[in-house]
């Protein structure tokens, strides 16, 4: 993130180090290949934007490529007659990770819902005692 006064101390001191190890990796003869990601670009540090020299914007998945996830995350036999497609035109704007959560949650859902079944006639039986 940009610097700033509400930084963490333990977070400044790592960001400058990562920055001065970088410098000597700039410096150093050997060819090295760097490759960074971030989902929050606009918060890098500017220092680290310039070491950075070239950037890839990439977006957000398209419909077809979050049915593909969907698909993919959701556990096979989950349920009879998904339309993976239908169900990724609902998640407009979301990334991979969002849906990867949405896909784990909903396959939780059925053992939830059987532990609170469970929980409910643990608790009958314990009334009728």
């Amino acid at each position: 993130s940009a610097r700033g006064g509400e930084e963490h101390e333990g977070s400044r001191r790592m960001k400058t180090e990562l920055l001065i190890q970088m410098d000597g990796l700039l410096r150093d003869t050997d060819q090295v290949f760097l490759l960074a990601a971030s989902n929050i670009p606009w918060e890098l540090d500017s220092a680290m934007l310039r070491r950075l020299e070239k950037r890839i914007l990439v977006g957000l998945p398209n419909l077809n490529a979050r049915a593909a996830m969907l698909e993919t995350y959701l556990p096979h036999g989950f349920a009879q007659g998904i339309d993976y497609e239908k169900l990724a035109g609902f998640t407009e704007d979301w990334s991979g990770s969002d849906l990867r959560l949405l896909c784990k949650e909903a396959a939780m859902h059925p053992l939830r819902r059987l532990m609170a079944s469970i929980e409910g006639s643990h608790a009958r039986e314990n009334e009728s005692k």
